[in-house]
């Protein structure tokens, strides 16, 4: 079984998109972190991440957020 490329650059649009629209409410370090994850396919940690620092800090998810969750399964 191989893993489809096409799924992969969809979850990394939609966490990067993500990130985007909540970057104005995070800290340079949060981003870099994330970002960094991002950058090395690191998927379920980016997401992990940016859901906790959201949440931490009273911030609704975008909307692409909760659309990579469902993609990875991680979401109901």
């Amino acid at each position: 079984m191989t893993a489809d490329p096409n799924h992969y650059a969809k979850l990394e649009n939609l966490l990067r998109g993500a990130l985007d629209q909540a970057g104005a409410a995070l800290s340079e370090r949060d981003k870099t972190h994330v970002s960094e994850y991002l950058d090395h396919g690191e998927y379920g940690v980016a997401y992990e991440l940016l859901t906790f620092v959201l949440d931490k800090q009273q911030i609704a998810h975008p909307k692409e957020l909760r659309q990579a969750g469902g993609e990875m399964g991680l979401l109901e």
